[in-house]
């Protein structure tokens, strides 16, 4: 008796845990993020420093629920350049942008963070953009990143 009363509770277990899966789950693939794309719109030189635009599409299915979008400059080295940590955040970004939403975001490089420093390359800055999909959890994360000229490709 005791025998059937532990069986019968750990079927009514299954079946109620089986029955509260999430059946809607979303299935986020790699072409979903490559249809993301961050380019360099324009680039122009004031008395103060460099103004950068750069473009931000969303043509996935989903909305980018939170990101950020960061510009820096390459530091140079003997054999090429190698990443810098100090990163300029874009101005204009939002939350929630939708499926064919593009948004069109600003940065500014004040002449005193790069004036009289050869070791920056200037003319290659590095773009990136992290964000979530849909929702703010860690499985919904992304990145995309690179040299503006290469970014022109993603």
């Amino acid at each position: 008796m005791k025998l059937k009363k532990t069986l019968l509770f750990i079927i009514l277990v299954v079946l109620l845990c089986a029955s509260c899966t999430n059946n809607h789950e979303i299935k986020v693939t790699h072409e979903d993020i490559d249809d993301i794309s961050l380019t360099l719109d324009s680039k122009s030189e004031s008395s103060n420093g460099l103004n950068f635009v750069l473009k931000l599409q969303n043509n996935s299915r989903y909305i980018i629920k939170q990101n950020n979008v960061n510009l820096s400059f390459p530091i140079k080295i003997d054999n090429g350049t190698k990443g810098n940590d100090f990163k300029i955040e874009s101005k204009g970004n939002k939350l929630d942008i939708h499926p064919g939403e593009e948004l069109f975001l600003t940065v500014f490089a004040p002449m005193e963070m790069y004036e009289g420093n050869n070791n920056i390359d200037l003319d290659n800055p590095y773009i990136e953009i992290n964000g979530y999909i849909n929702e703010v959890e860690g499985i919904m994360h992304f990145h995309k990143g690179g040299g503006y000229k290469t970014m022109e490709d993603f």
